[in-house]
């Protein structure tokens, strides 16, 4: 017997996708919000690193305390090559850079929101269509 959607276990996981969803975006919102108020600084591509379908970056950037600092950096945006000029963002802790993205992470930030923001419309009428129709005895 195929189950329904208004069945105990249809209810519970159109439930649980609704749960996920809204959990994934909050926490996508709040990452992208938390890494526009980190500092920024122009950087250069030393390295262009591919590996299997990702692409990085080694990018050289001046620290907060006047050193120059080497990260990689996962590339989301257009490709960058060796001697481009990157906008980085940073994080810093007790003086030291803890973490850092290229500015054009936002694109992630965006594209996760829109495909997240769509399964949890899918998931709210799927939490209406579950809620609302007849139960069915499992």
């Amino acid at each position: 017997m195929a189950m329904s959607i208004g069945s105990r276990t249809g209810r519970f996981l159109a439930g649980i996708v609704l749960l996920g969803a809204v959990g994934g975006l909050a926490l996508v919102i709040s990452s992208a919000t938390e890494q526009r108020s980190w500092a920024g600084t122009e950087g250069v591509v030393q390295e262009r690193l591919k590996s299997g379908k990702s692409v990085s970056v080694k990018v050289e950037f001046p620290a907060p305390d006047g050193t120059k600092h080497t990260e990689v950096l996962s590339e989301n945006g257009p490709a960058r090559h060796p001697g481009d000029r990157v906008t980085v963002r940073y994080d810093v802790e007790n003086g030291k850079v803890v973490e850092a993205a290229l500015a054009d992470n936002d694109q992630a930030h965006w594209v996760a929101g829109v495909i997240l923001g769509v399964v949890l419309l899918g998931a709210l009428f799927a939490n209406l269509v579950a809620w609302l129709s007849r139960p069915v005895k499992d």
